[in-house]
């Protein structure tokens, strides 16, 4: 009887551990850890991180920390100035915690840069106002 039990036991056990072991077919994508709008970027850290820029900075910078669990992967940073797009760059992302920006001439006016990843879904954004 206790022999019964114990392959009872181990039947109805050894299905759970196996379920629970089981890794993820679907990596997960990369995540934004961090993600600000700077007047520069210096030794690969964004200086002068703001939301409100003058005009006369001429370039904003957009520095994204990305962590990522399958490398080599990409991201792109969409540009927008007053709700209409007007740049889009891919960057490529090698390790991973990887630092990376892209840098626009600025006007006048609301931006925005959406993080997306290589699909088009986006991770985060910035937003910031140049006057």
């Amino acid at each position: 009887m206790k022999t019964l039990l114990s392959i009872l036991i181990c039947v109805l056990l050894i299905p759970s551990f196996a379920v629970a072991q089981e890794p993820s077919s679907a990596a997960a994508g990369p995540k934004v850890e961090k993600a600000v709008a700077a007047a520069a970027v210096e030794d690969r850290e964004p200086v002068g991180e703001n939301t409100e820029f003058d005009a006369s900075v001429g370039k904003v910078y957009c520095w994204t920390k990305i962590l990522a669990e399958t490398t080599p992967t990409t991201i792109k940073h969409v540009w927008y100035a007053d709700d209409e797009q007007v740049f889009e760059i891919t960057l490529d992302i090698k390790y991973p915690s990887t630092r990376t920006w892209s840098v626009k001439t600025i006007r006048a006016g609301s931006w925005r840069v959406e993080i997306t990843d290589d699909a088009g879904k986006v991770l985060s954004a910035v937003g910031f106002t140049v006057k």
